[in-house]
Parts: structure tokens; C-alpha cells; sequence
């Protein structure tokens, strides 16, 4: 990884594997983000720029994390049916290298917590509480 690369990115851990997202130059309407998927326990690593997370105003790096962690696990699910039914195709087969594949399925369970877990919300200022609300009306002081 480029340390000297001003685009910010974000990590997560996920079991043995860190995921780590970007952003990337939009095509057309689409935004696309970059990742790299790292196995602590193999050493691999997997770098892309063709996660495309959504269209029109640019992504939460929460989201294309969560979006990732998704497609990982699709590739996982596919591995594990694959092992399941010798000889059957499986539909998501080809999304990322075999030793990805692989990764995903032995960390399904980390993969899943991170694919289901929004980010924290923050904490709402008292500019967006009603103005009926005693409690936040109280910590506003007086107002002309």
C-alpha cells in the first residue's frame, strides 16, 4: 500500500482479514471505491478499484466496507456450497480468486457481523432536537 497516497481509507477487521476501502474516481454517475482484502493468517493480499457502491452523491467508507464485506461473503457461501455439492457450479464462483473464496468461508461469521452492523449514528446537535422538548430547550440557554 501506497503510504504517500492522500486518498483516505478506512480498515476493518473481519476475522483474519482486514478490509480496507477508498474512494475512486467515479464512473459516470456510479461511485466505485478501491479495496485490498489482506489475510493475516496467509499473508495474501487482494487490491481492486471495481467496488461500485452507489450512484449519484459519494459513499460512506462504512457502507462500501459493508458493501465488501457482502460480496465476501456471497463468495464464501459459494465456496462452501461448492464443498457441499462436488461437481455443482456455484453462482458466485468467480467473483474474487479462490484463496478468497477460502478466506471468506473460514471468517463467514466475522464477515456477517460486519456486513450487518451499521456504523454508530452520532449524536444528534441540539439544532435538530423539536423545539418542544424540555430537556434540550433547557441546555439551549436563551435565545433572541
Amino acid at each position: 500500500m501506497n503510504t504517500t497516497d492522500p486518498t483516505p481509507r478506512t480498515s476493518r477487521q473481519a476475522g483474519t482479514l482486514t478490509l480496507t476501502v477508498w474512494p475512486a474516481t467515479p464512473v459516470g454517475e456510479h461511485q466505485r471505491s478501491g479495496y485490498r482484502i489482506e489475510d493475516t493468517e496467509t499473508g495474501r493480499s487482494l487490491e481492486g478499484r471495481d467496488l461500485f457502491t452507489g450512484a449519484g452523491a459519494p459513499v460512506a467508507p462504512g457502507r462500501a466496507l459493508r458493501d465488501l464485506a457482502g460480496y465476501l461473503s456471497a463468495a464464501g457461501e459459494s465456496r462452501q456450497h461448492a464443498i457441499d455439492n462436488p461437481g455443482h457450479s456455484a453462482e458466485h464462483a468467480s467473483m474474487f480468486p479462490a484463496w478468497v473464496a477460502e478466506a471468506a468461508r473460514q471468517n463467514a461469521d466475522a464477515l456477517a457481523l460486519l456486513d450487518e452492523t451499521p456504523p454508530p449514528r452520532p449524536e444528534p446537535s441540539w439544532f435538530d432536537r423539536p423545539a418542544g422538548d424540555s430537556a434540550a430547550a433547557r441546555s439551549r440557554g436563551w435565545s433572541l
